[in-house]
């Protein structure tokens, strides 16, 4: 494992769990500072897998439960709130101190059995047909090597496995360059709202407000790299001011606050490697992709791919019966559909300064795999990290406990309000005629495994469980409600039920009476 932030802590902590022996090797002496302090809502679901979600309650970080964005034509603030995102198991999300809240991942991977050696800086590699050697240097200034059978590389934006392995390719239209620094005193809505981001965009780009603990306040924008180069002799400190000035919303947020340390500078150019795995090592987070810091995506994508990664080098060292190149394809692919449906919506924002919120909304709906799902819960949605509902993912969730929070968001359909997207409960339904049974490689637990999944003509797909086949072979015309009586009849809790059909519906497997249905019972066909 090379690297110790959140991909490494979370995959490290995860390989562990499942009987790996993991030796973590860090450049750094943790506690050390680093920028991305503001996690989506779906981040405290993976939190919660490695067991550390209420130490950041019970530390006392900032929650945050939604954002306010001043973007598009009109200058009046609009927010949205991550409860009305589609099925995320909690409403909010952290704003953290990275030093703090980095080292508490650390040191939870500590706990859970991980080699972690801090001040080790890997200084070289060779991938061979045992694995890999790896070459170090420890803070005495010693070197050293290690026999590994797989490498996780977690290194960030230095890339040790990718950048020797793979070609980077930059991002031609996001080549940013984020100015910060930080504010006490500064003035913060009242309420629920006290920890939501603000985003207000301005002539140059756009800024973040990021309340953290101790009445301190992350403030920074996000402008072209080439402001650098023109703003060279005056200074960034009297253009990060000249900023603040031309953006009022914000400059009023700030008229009474102290800026109590100085004015930072990183570039924060968008990349992405051309592959993010091989024969003997996988990449996680910004070691295989770096996007734009517009939706705070960073921890996020790094946590999720770490706890991909795990499940694949998991699968390749144990599961030998599987292919391998199709394993790491699985990563490959479900990693690199996440990195693009978040970097599509970020250029329709940055493209977007004349629309309106309604725009935005409608461009985040062409990037779920919901058909029905209202524009603006696609935007939340995309925003607060919801991704449960892909197949592996949902797939995931089934060999769990899942939490209450996740049924009782979707759609209100455990009041009676709903069982479908746009679907009248006492409307009949039958199975779709497009959708085939197809297999691919899913979720399950620490490993992937083959499963069938019923897929939709759009590549939309669900995993093929006994519950699911039963479901569709009942669908011969019953309304919703008669259809989850039925699947309580057969041993399913009544909320399990709920979910079952609206998750049928949503997708398409269940439609109304028409020329796309199929009004027969008999058992299903691929």
């Amino acid at each position: 494992m090379i690297g110790g932030g959140p991909g490494g802590a979370m995959a490290g902590t995860l390989l562990a769990d499942a009987g790996k022996q993991v030796i973590l090797l860090e450049a750094a002496k943790f506690p050390r500072y680093h920028i991305g302090e503001s996690l989506l809502s779906g981040t405290a679901d993976l939190l919660q897998r490695i067991g550390v979600l209420n130490r950041l309650e019970d530390e006392g970080y900032i929650k945050k439960h939604g954002v306010q964005w001043i973007w598009g034509e009109s200058r009046e603030p609009w927010t949205v709130y991550f409860k009305d995102a589609l099925a995320m198991p909690y409403d909010y999300g952290y704003q953290v101190e990275r030093d703090a809240f980095d080292k508490m991942l650390l040191d939870n991977a500590r706990e859970h059995g991980v080699d972690v050696r801090e001040q080790h800086r890997v200084t070289d590699f060779a991938l061979d047909d045992a694995g890999a050697l790896v070459t170090y240097r420890d803070a005495a200034g010693a070197t050293a090597t290690v026999r590994a059978r797989w490498i996780v590389d977690a290194s960030g934006q230095g890339g040790t496995v990718t950048k020797r392995l793979h070609q980077q390719q930059w991002d031609p239209y996001l080549k940013n360059l984020a100015v910060w620094s930080y504010w006490r005193g500064a003035e913060r809505p009242p309420g629920l709202d006290a920890g939501n981001t603000f985003l207000p965009a301005f002539d140059d780009g756009w800024w973040w407000f990021i309340p953290l603990r101790d009445d301190i306040t992350s403030v920074g924008a996000v402008v072209d790299s080439e402001v650098l180069h023109r703003h060279r002799e005056a200074g960034m400190t009297a253009y990060y001011a000249d900023c603040l000035a031309r953006t009022p919303e914000l400059a009023e947020r700030l008229r009474d606050a102290e800026m109590v340390d100085e004015v930072r500078v990183a570039r924060d150019w968008s990349y992405s490697y051309d592959r993010f795995a091989g024969e003997g090592y996988i990449a996680v987070g910004d070691a295989a992709c770096f996007i734009d810091p517009l939706f705070s995506t960073g921890v996020h994508l790094a946590m999720l791919s770490g706890f991909l990664a795990a499940a694949t080098v998991n699968t390749v060292l144990d599961k030998r019966e599987l292919d391998r190149s199709r394993v790491l394809d699985f990563y490959e692919t479900a990693y690199r559909k996440e990195f693009a449906r978040l970097r599509a919506q970020v250029y329709f924002l940055y493209g977007g300064h004349g629309a309106d919120k309604d725009s935005y909304f409608w461009h985040a709906r062409s990037q779920f795999d919901v058909p029905g799902i209202a524009p603006e819960k696609a935007f939340i949605s995309l925003i607060a990290g919801a991704f449960q509902h892909r197949s592996w993912y949902s797939r995931y969730l089934r060999h769990l406990d899942v939490p209450n929070e996740l049924r009782s968001t979707i759609e209100q359909i455990f009041d009676g309000k709903s069982t479908g997207l746009g679907v009248d409960p006492q409307q009949p339904l039958f199975r779709s005629r497009t959708y085939s049974i197809t297999e691919e490689l899913a979720v399950d637990g620490a490993y992937l495994r083959l499963a069938q999944s019923v897929q939709s003509r759009d590549g939309i797909s669900l995993p093929l469980t006994e519950p699911l086949e039963s479901l569709l072979a009942m669908a011969d015309g019953a309304t919703s409600i008669q259809l989850v009586d039925r699947l309580v009849e057969h041993g399913q809790s009544r909320d399990m039920a709920h979910s079952m059909v609206h998750e049928a519906v949503s997708y398409g497997f269940l439609v109304p009476h028409s020329d796309d249905s199929l009004e027969s019972t008999g058992t299903l066909n691929s």
